[in-house]
């Protein structure tokens, strides 16, 4: 996938990390941390969930990234359907995507080419297998000691019907020094491989989303790097599911021209569905189908074909 989509893909991973750190481990030793974690080990028992999930990223108040899309995922056979809207820069691209047998398929909004890549299992062996799986006491220990007073900071609210509001909100000084430290690193690395020009192949494959479609549109911190503000909720149902999750975290830093930004990027997805849902599926005969190879693949076929 093209390396313009790592800026993206770094913030969400550094959110995802602030959800865990925060929204979940945070609760250490108090009743929230184990309402939510018995909330969540139920939830990733379901058979098949819907997912409406959005976000954005703003650069000095401005709107320089947003998202949004519905999902469908299901156990059988690992198959997922889902469909969104991307905008950057001014410019918005809408997509389809099916996941089902062996095939990843992506349709963008505009034209009507499907494209289709080969999916090895691990695609969805992650939420095929994540019923049995559960945290290790290690990692529980591990995580709860770098908590350290997170605890003091989380507010939890019991509704009457049962179901619970669990939310925290943390500035940068109260945030643990490990986290501060790694933050800096990943999203100088997301900004370094951002920067880098494409390597251009004769054989290229297909990109369904077009080579410049994000180019610019996040700014590429490189100094001065710091987590300004952590705020996570979830609400759990009355049937003990995770029904919302919702994250922002903001960042300051500076570009490579000693530009100053404030970095704001906002999370939320609503789970529903519960064993209810069916992804849907497509049906390729007679569509416009154009191959898009695996770049470990083709490493390894240069080395070994």
């Amino acid at each position: 996938m093209n390396k313009k989509w790592l800026v993206l893909g770094s913030v969400i991973g550094i959110s995802s990390l602030m959800m865990v750190t925060t929204g979940i481990s945070a609760m250490a030793g108090t009743s929230g941390y184990d309402a939510y974690k018995s909330a969540l080990k139920n939830t990733k028992t379901v058979q098949s969930v819907t997912v409406q999930a959005a976000g954005s990223l703003q650069d000095n108040g401005n709107v320089a990234l947003s998202a949004n899309g519905t999902f469908k995922m299901s156990r059988e056979g690992g198959s997922a359907s889902g469909s969104g809207e991307i905008s950057a820069s001014g410019v918005k691209q809408s997509f389809q995507f099916y996941k089902q047998g062996d095939q990843a398929i992506f349709k963008p909004g505009s034209g009507d080419v499907y494209y289709v890549k080969d999916a090895a299992a691990e695609a969805h062996k992650r939420f095929k297998g994540s019923a049995d799986k559960e945290m290790p006491q290690q990692v529980e220990t591990v995580v709860d000691a770098l908590v350290g007073n997170l605890k003091d900071y989380v507010a939890i609210d019991v509704k009457e019907d049962g179901s619970k509001r669990v939310s925290a909100e943390l500035d940068g000084a109260q945030l643990p020094a490990v986290v501060q430290a790694i933050a800096p690193i990943v999203i100088k690395q997301g900004a370094k491989e951002h920067g880098e020009p494409e390597k251009k192949k004769a054989d290229t494959a297909a990109n369904p989303f077009g080579n410049d479609f994000l180019k610019g549109a996040a700014p590429e911190l490189t100094d001065a790097i710091r987590l300004e503000k952590v705020a996570v909720n979830a609400t759990i149902s009355p049937s003990n599911y995770i029904q919302h999750q919702e994250a922002e975290l903001t960042v300051s830093g500076k570009d490579a021209g000693g530009k100053t930004h404030q970095v704001v990027v906002h999370l939320q997805a609503d789970l529903s569905g519960y064993d209810s849902t069916t992804p849907d599926t497509v049906d390729l005969n007679g569509k416009n189908v154009q191959p898009i190879e695996s770049k470990h693949r083709n490493k390894w076929q240069g080395k070994n074909g």
